[in-house]
């Protein structure tokens, strides 16, 4: 009788402890996504991604390497997370003050005044897509004018040492990628590419299908 009660209690306690992808994530970092988009034929903000939890400026502490681990379980923040001593969360839209980059994020005007905002660090960006069903074949486009990495429900899909010059440099495309039903954590680590940070903590990220067909998220 006491295997058979132990057999009961093992799935159970493993099952309490897996991971809630929605434990402590703020309403407001919920997002809903809808892909297609419908009648959307020309980009705009809502195509992309632009409703961030923005944590940083966290000290690289002499690792270039975009795969250093900076936080514990960096792959799924959210903004309830505590930030690190020195560092804060904010939170951010797209920044429109140039018209011809849609769904830009700015880390800079945010840590400007930092005592330590002008020296290379590392930044996260954190939202939840919440999805009326599931999505597959998925296709993430991605510029960042800094080293970046990016997690999906905890999983790295994407990650590069290298940045882009400006934003009209073609996207990198990640192309199979699955979007359940329900939430979807999205975890955007961006590093510091260079001593000269000034203007340059830019990134823009959004989603399509297979076949390029516009995804809007609010």
């Amino acid at each position: 009788m006491l295997r058979y009660g132990m057999t009961l209690l093992i799935p159970l306690l493993l099952c309490g402890c897996a991971k809630d992808l929605w434990q402590d994530v703020p309403k407001f970092e919920i997002l809903d996504l809808t892909c297609p988009a419908q009648g959307s034929k020309f980009l705009d903000d809502d195509n992309f991604v632009s409703g961030w939890s923005i944590l940083g400026p966290l000290d690289p502490a002499g690792d270039p390497s975009i795969h250093a681990e900076h936080m514990q379980e960096e792959g799924l923040l959210n903004g309830n997370c505590r930030a690190p001593r020195g560092s804060r969360w904010f939170r951010v839209g797209p920044d429109r003050s140039e018209d011809t980059y849609c769904g830009r994020i700015d880390f800079g005007p945010r840590f400007a005044k930092h005592r330590n905002g002008g020296k290379p660090s590392v930044f996260y960006a954190c939202a939840t897509l919440k999805c009326s069903h599931d999505h597959e074949g998925m296709v993430m486009h991605l510029v960042s004018l800094g080293k970046v990495k990016v997690w999906i429900n905890g999983k790295p899909v994407y990650a590069d040492g290298k940045s882009s010059p400006d934003l009209k440099s073609d996207p990198v495309m990640v192309r199979d990628l699955f979007l359940q039903k329900g939430c979807n954590r999205l975890v955007v680590k961006y590093m510091d590419a260079g001593k000269d940070v000034s203007g340059k903590r830019v990134f823009s990220l959004r989603f399509t299908d297979a076949s390029g067909n516009l995804s809007t998220v609010r």
